[in-house]
């Protein structure tokens, strides 16, 4: 039979670098097991009803569970983050709100850049005490981690690659393992028989395929295969002479003309960023109120399956290529979108959609052996409610939607439990403190 507390793990300060970890409990709870060890993912702790000697340093609740006589507190996750700038790289406001899910749930949550994972029995790891307030601490290893390093450099970086052969080591399972490439997922998509939702593309920017696209259709889009929030995108479009060309960097977007093919590629590569790029035929798209319009869908797995979270709509702003909010985007509420263009069939596109959304996912979550646990896409649907893939995105950026935003936080969280769940107990590297 088990049992649960609400308990408090504390960190006490005792001089000349002397830390002490233990879980405080109702004098009632303790008696039960004496002078006990709880088991705090790899670390045995002491059980008391009375703080010992020393400053306090951090403490929150978690979760005291007794079960057939042994005792365990928890659960220990942890938020991958990139090394740096004197502490950790990475969204603090989505650590912060994160976290304060986790606490609402007895859960200890810390965040730990790449260079302090490491197989020693104690990390260190930064709890928020206020704004702009991060606390180092020594720390448990987690029993599951989430992975928002923040940018493909430093998902790249030494540290970060050793970093997750130690977790591999350590049998710690982590989701969101690395950022996609966009020709690679375009493969993935075709190979699961999907290739209907994807507009035509091809996987490598060359005269030849450019000049052959742009006479199959009247715009077509260059983007760079490992590029986000759309740095580096172009846009190519037929003009009464020669072409159009509009180029996005750094939030702004600049339009220039081109009168022949050869001056177009010149263009190209004067103004293409570093990398490998991808030619998509632009399709049409919905428009709200003048301007055309896509959907950004957030998915979560719930347990092994995965589900749509929510939808929402962006707005292309003006004078500009993309919907994305930071070059000028805006956002719309996506029921009302498709009501508007849909009427009494917009519950049939919207499911036509998810069922697009749902198989894509299936297909690029097996491409990566099952190892994510989110993602987001950009759709395009058209006039006739046919769903178009445009990208997916392996880190989330948060979402404006005050409803998705909230449900998100919740199910990373859940999808941490699945993974802690399923993972077999530690039985090794235990180490006391106190």
């Amino acid at each position: 039979m088990s049992r649960t507390w609400n308990g408090e793990v504390v960190w006490l300060d005792r001089g000349n670098g002397r830390w002490s970890v233990v879980i405080l409990v109702p004098e009632t709870v303790r008696k039960l097991g004496g002078n006990a060890l709880v088991r705090l993912s790899n670390w045995r702790v002491p059980l008391v009803s009375r703080l010992p000697r020393g400053q306090v340093r951090y403490r929150q609740r978690i979760g005291v569970h007794r079960t057939a006589g042994a005792w365990t507190a928890g659960p220990v996750y942890a938020i991958l983050a990139g090394a740096g700038g004197g502490q950790f790289i990475g969204s603090r406001s989505c650590f912060r709100d994160l976290m304060s899910v986790a606490r609402r749930r007895n859960c200890l949550m810390y965040v730990v850049p790449t260079n302090a994972v490491s197989e020693d029995a104690t990390w260190t790891g930064y709890v928020r005490l206020g704004y702009r307030r991060w606390l180092a601490l020594p720390v448990p290893h987690p029993e599951a981690m989430y992975n928002r390093i923040p940018t493909r450099y430093l998902e790249r970086q030494p540290a970060t690659v050793q970093a997750k052969q130690i977790l591999r080591s350590l049998a710690i399972p982590m989701f969101n393992p690395d950022y996609f490439n966009k020709a690679e997922v375009y493969d993935v998509i075709r190979a699961a028989g999907l290739a209907q939702y994807l507009p035509e593309t091809v996987n490598q920017l060359a005269a030849t395929a450019l000049e052959q696209m742009l006479v199959r259709h009247r715009a077509v889009y260059l983007k760079p295969a490992g590029g986000s929030i759309g740095h580096g995108m172009i846009r190519i479009d037929h003009a009464a002479s020669g072409f159009t060309v509009s180029v996005l960097k750094n939030t702004s977007c600049k339009t220039f003309s081109a009168p022949t093919f050869r001056r177009l590629l010149q263009m190209i590569r004067q103004e293409r960023v570093p990398g490998r790029y991808v030619i998509q035929a632009a399709v049409p798209l919905l428009m709200w109120k003048g301007r055309p319009c896509d959907f950004r869908v957030l998915l979560q797995k719930r347990g092994d399956l995965w589900s749509v979270v929510g939808k929402g709509v962006r707005v292309a702003g003006q004078h500009t290529i993309t919907t994305h909010v930071p070059n000028g985007g805006s956002i719309a509420d996506a029921t009302e979108v498709m009501t508007k263009h849909f009427g009494e069939q917009s519950q049939a596109v919207d499911q036509r959609m998810d069922d697009m959304l749902i198989r894509c996912a299936k297909a690029i979550d097996a491409h990566y052996h099952y190892a994510l646990g989110e993602m987001s896409m950009d759709v395009g649907v058209d006039d006739e409610g046919h769903p178009w893939f445009f990208e997916a995105n392996a880190k989330p950026m948060k979402f404006d939607e005050a409803d998705i935003r909230s449900r998100s936080l919740v199910g990373v969280l859940n999808h941490l439990d699945h993974l802690r769940q399923a993972q077999a107990p530690l039985t090794t590297g235990a180490n006391r403190r106190g």
